[in-house]
């Protein structure tokens, strides 16, 4: 369905407004075509539980791009109730109150996102729960649509940290096109298995294993960290496989393979090379296109 005042799921999203709205839009922005001052006067408040470097910044930066003003609580539990969701509408009441315009929630509580959408006194997006990130599923799909002409007959895999919401939305996302494969290589966890049902009842093709060498025939790769840098030195230590994008791993790949992945480096997947199939910072950019976006046709309608 046509997103027109929140966004809590990955799974509201339809192709046909995704590519005529959003896709389209991101195009426009990408030539600087009637962005300036599109939301003056408008405001965002990214009401964040847990810390976020990309997702809070880009939303910040996406709005100001478009001459509105950001405001943020980057650890909001510090300062909120937030084990007890039922106060999250009393809190989206007091930014209503404010004039908040939006609010970008980034929460973990069960139940947390529905009830800030049931209030609506003002739209609400997902900057990232415990199972789902509809905004990075709309850049990471984005960032495929632009790297490989298209989705559709896709071979994907995805390496790394399965039980994530990165690859819980990206993998949701995906069944939007036809025809298209995901290989996961497990570092650690699986995916999870009522997202991976879904999407198969949906015609996404899956398989799961465990040699990375499998990515010789993929279109593109997606990785997704370890937990944090002590995890990756654990994983490590126990002798679980360790990805090394050198040289030696990029020959493998097919010429026109792409590498996304959707968080900032630390340490994870070291990366010892420089190639232009390494999307990373096209991939950032294109996160900030569709948040610009996606603020502009909820707020700037």
């Amino acid at each position: 369905m046509p997103i027109d005042r929140h966004l809590i799921s990955t799974k509201q999203l339809e192709r046909s407004w995704t590519e005529q709205e959003i896709f389209a839009a991101c195009e426009r922005i990408r030539t600087g075509n009637a962005v300036s001052e599109r939301l003056k006067g408008q405001s965002l408040y990214c009401l964040f539980y847990e810390p976020s470097f990309l997702t809070r910044t880009s939303f910040e930066r996406a709005i100001g791009l478009m001459g509105g003003t950001a405001y943020h609580t980057e650890d909001a539990s510090q300062f909120f109730p937030v084990q007890t969701p039922n106060f999250i509408d009393n809190i989206i009441g007091m930014l209503a109150s404010l004039h908040i315009d939006l609010v970008v929630l980034r929460s973990s509580e069960e139940g947390a996102m529905d009830r800030a959408a049931e209030v609506d006194a003002v739209p609400i997006i997902n900057g990232g729960n415990q199972a789902d990130h509809p905004t990075q599923a709309l850049a990471d799909v984005y960032t495929l649509h632009r790297e490989l002409d298209g989705v559709d007959g896709a071979e994907i895999a995805v390496v790394g940290r399965l039980e994530h919401r990165n690859v819980s939305a990206l993998l949701t996302g995906l069944t939007m096109f036809s025809d298209v494969s995901v290989t996961l290589v497990p570092l650690s966890g699986q995916a999870d298995p009522d997202v991976v049902e879904y999407c198969q009842k949906r015609g996404l093709r899956l398989t799961t294993e465990t040699d990375v060498e499998v990515v010789r025939s993929a279109d593109a790769i997606y990785l997704n960290a370890p937990r944090t840098i002590a995890h990756a030195q654990l994983l490590r230590s126990r002798g679980y496989m360790t990805v090394r994008i050198d040289a030696e791993f990029m020959s493998m790949l097919k010429p026109g393979c792409v590498i996304l992945d959707p968080m900032q480096r630390s340490g994870d997947f070291p990366i010892e090379v420089q190639d232009d199939r390494l999307a990373f910072y096209r991939q950032a950019e294109n996160a900030l296109f569709v948040r610009m976006a996606l603020l502009s046709h909820i707020l700037g309608r």
